[in-house]
C-alpha cells in the first residue's frame, strides 16, 4: 500500500535546498561568482524561513510537533532499528534531529553570508555594514557554520542508506521525487490557504535568488579585498 507523505511544497523544498547549498559550496566565495554565490544564499534563507512557518502550521508529516525528538523516542528507534518500519512514516527520531540541525545551520550559514555580502561596496539590498577589525571574524564564524551544515547534510545522507538497507521496501528515496511511502499511515494532504502558502514559499526564494544575480556585481568584503592586494604585493616581490 502507497501513502502520500510528502507534498509536492516539501519536496521542492528539499530540492532546492540540496542544490542551492551544493552549489553555492562548489562555488565558494569566487569574486566572479560572488552574485550567484550570495543569490543562493539569500534563496536559502529565505526557504528556511518559510519551512520554519510550515513546520508550525503545516501539513502532517511536516509540522515540527510530528518530529519525535525526545530522549525516549530516540533510545528506543536506535535499539530496535530492525523493527521500527512503519511507526514513523514522517520522519524518524534520528532524522528529526538531523532535519532540525539542517534548518538551524542553513539558516545561520545565510545570515552570516548577508552580514559578509553587506559589508562591501554594494551594501545589501541598501543596508551597509562595516566590520571593522573583524571582517576575518566573520568570514571566519560563515566558514564554520556551512562546514556545520555540510556535515548534517552527510548524516542525512547515511540515514538514508541505513534506512534504505533496514527498510528497503518503504521506498524512502524514491518518496522524495513522488511523495509516496510504501507503508499504512494517513496520508499528507495541503488545505487551501497552505497550497497559497506553498507558491509563495517557493517563488519568493526563486525571486530574490534571481534579483541578486541579475544586480550589479557584488565586491568582495574589505577583509577580502585585503588578503587580494597583499597577495599582488607578494606576486611582485
Amino acid at each position: 500500500m502507497k501513502t502520500y507523505i510528502w507534498t509536492w511544497s516539501t519536496r521542492l523544498f528539499h530540492w532546492l535546498l540540496a542544490i542551492g547549498f551544493v552549489t553555492a559550496y562548489i562555488l565558494g566565495g569566487e569574486e566572479e561568482s560572488l552574485n550567484i554565490h550570495a543569490g543562493l544564499g539569500i534563496m536559502i534563507g529565505t526557504l528556511v524561513l518559510f519551512r520554519i512557518l510550515q513546520g508550525l502550521s503545516g501539513p502532517r508529516y511536516a509540522r515540527f510537533s510530528d518530529f519525535p525528538v525526545s530522549p525516549a523516542s530516540l533510545k528506543f528507534f536506535v535499539t530496535n532499528m530492525n523493527q521500527s518500519k512503519a511507526d514513523h512514516p514522517g520522519h524518524n527520531p534520528l532524522a528529526s534531529v538531523v532535519m532540525l540541525g539542517i534548518i538551524f545551520t542553513a539558516l545561520l550559514s545565510a545570515v552570516s553570508g548577508m552580514v559578509i555580502v553587506a559589508s562591501g561596496e554594494q551594501g545589501l539590498f541598501g543596508f551597509q555594514f562595516n566590520p571593522g577589525s573583524n571582517a576575518e571574524l566573520f568570514e571566519g564564524i560563515h566558514e564554520v557554520i556551512v562546514n556545520v551544515f555540510l556535515a548534517f547534510v552527510v548524516v542525512h545522507l547515511t540515514g538514508i542508506l541505513a534506512d534504505t538497507l533496514f527498510h528497503p521496501g518503504n521506498g524512502t528515496v524514491f518518496s522524495m521525487f513522488t511523495g509516496y511511502k510504501k507503508l499504512s499511515a494517513e496520508e499528507a494532504r495541503l488545505s487551501t490557504s497552505q497550497k497559497i502558502f506553498s507558491f509563495f514559499w517557493i517563488v519568493i526564494p526563486l525571486m530574490l535568488f534571481f534579483y541578486m544575480v541579475s544586480s550589479n556585481p557584488i565586491t568582495a568584503g574589505e577583509n577580502s579585498k585585503t588578503e587580494q592586494v597583499n597577495e599582488t604585493d607578494n606576486d611582485e616581490d
